[in-house]
């Protein structure tokens, strides 16, 4: 209120009658619009940071999305390869279980001598039991 006074008297001395209207109205039509304009820009603000907000989250959900497909489809590719790589080495041990049977099964031969022996042990690669000759 008091305000109000200060307004009427400087309206008064300054102009007299229209002066003091003119303050008055001018007072009381700005304060509602600078509050509204505040309320406005603060509101336009906060929408825009929102949307910011949402737009960010928007993009880590999708390379979430992404990375978790990657995730999937790479542990089938291993899965796949640890699959192959246990085939291949079953495949080495029957090999080798076949090769040690027979060799077992020579040396319980009796017709089946020493040289004999020496030439079924013998690898491609010239050793014997891994010695060179």
């Amino acid at each position: 209120m008091n305000n109000v006074w200060a307004l009427l008297a400087a309206a008064v001395g300054g102009g007299g009658l229209a002066g003091v209207i003119g303050t008055l109205i001018t007072g009381m039509v700005s304060r509602p619009k600078v509050r509204a304009d505040a309320v406005a820009t603060l509101t336009e603000s906060a929408l825009q940071q929102v949307n910011e907000l949402q737009e960010r989250t928007k993009e880590a959900e999708e390379e979430a999305r992404a990375a978790r497909a990657e995730l999937v489809q790479t542990r089938r590719e291993m899965r796949a390869q640890m699959r192959e790589q246990m085939r291949e080495l079953n495949e080495e041990i029957d090999a080798a279980v076949a090769t040690l049977r027979t060799w077992r099964a020579a040396i319980l031969n009796p017709a089946v001598d020493l040289d004999q022996l020496r030439l079924m042990v013998r690898d491609p690669g010239g050793t014997i039991n891994g010695r060179h000759l």
